[in-house]
């Protein structure tokens, strides 16, 4: 896992809508939205996979392609899900007032991916997405280049991008990349590369989600014996800053406490059955 420096954080923007407000982190040194750290590794393609939670496990065939297929049943705070967005049951009816992108524009996406990494809360996500981008699916942000600048590579193609704002140069899988191995930078979806962008949700959601189930087998092999929802919060806390976690109970909280927040408002809004996060 490639180590990344931090971008600092301001705490006190705001996510309105339906009467609900929220303060969150923003990125902070004028650049465009999106919060960056270290730790994103990706992973992409085929395979099974298995989802676990608080009451129940479920298994099943790994997602292909473009996040349209579905994986391992999981369990989202007492029912299960099976990556089907039909019903949504992320549906919060709210839009991030910093970009008037509807909150809910990308469940498919996250109920897909998180299924087939067997992530036990599928909502955890969204509200990574608002921290990191307030729901931008082109936000560029991370002047800082965490992990340097490839060969070949420019500035430009070295920093975080993206709803999930991941990391190509810290990462080692050829998705949202070009056949010369460089990040397709392609930003409109209109475009004939918009498919294999880094930009594209689908894309984009995907390398995130595998970035933290990574994470989570990692931390789940430091720390034994810790819950499911603690290995959640300590999993995210290494997406944001690679090492951050020290325990069950010392993560990464400059991070996670803004995020849970987020997500606890979401929850409230989709009449979800919130995990009990305590960063």
């Amino acid at each position: 896992m490639n180590s990344r420096a931090a971008v600092g954080f301001s705490v006190g923007s705001l996510l309105a809508a339906g009467g609900l407000a929220l303060a969150a982190e923003a990125c902070s040194g004028g650049s465009t939205t999106g919060a960056s750290g270290d730790g994103r590794g990706v992973g992409s393609g085929t395979g099974s996979g298995t989802g676990t939670g608080k009451q129940g496990t479920g298994t099943g065939a790994g997602g292909t392609g473009t996040g349209s297929g579905t994986g391992a049943a999981g369990d989202a705070g007492g029912f299960t899900y099976d990556g089907s967005c039909s019903p949504d049951l992320l549906k919060t009816g709210l839009v991030a007032m910093q970009t008037g992108v509807s909150v809910d524009a990308f469940d498919c996406e996250v109920l897909a991916w998180a299924t087939k990494y067997g992530e036990p809360d599928p909502m955890i996500f969204k509200a990574i997405i608002y921290v990191e981008s307030r729901f931008d699916d082109t936000a560029v942000a991370c002047p800082n280049d965490p992990c340097g600048t490839p060969t070949g590579w420019t500035t430009a193609e070295s920093g975080c991008f993206g709803l999930m704002q991941v990391v190509p140069a810290c990462d080692g899988s050829d998705a949202g990349l070009l056949p010369n191995g460089q990040p397709n930078m392609t930003t409109s979806d209109a475009a004939a590369g918009w498919a294999g962008s880094i930009f594209n949700p689908s894309i984009n959601i995907e390398l995130g989600i595998s970035g933290v189930a990574g994470n989570r087998a990692q931390v789940e092999k430091q720390f034994p014996g810790c819950t499911t929802d603690q290995y959640t919060m300590m999993a995210i806390g290494n997406y944001n800053s690679y090492g951050s976690t020290k325990s069950c109970t010392e993560v990464n909280d400059a991070y996670d406490t803004p995020l849970v927040m987020a997500y606890q408002t979401y929850a409230a809004a989709a009449h979800y059955p919130a995990h009990s996060y305590t960063p």
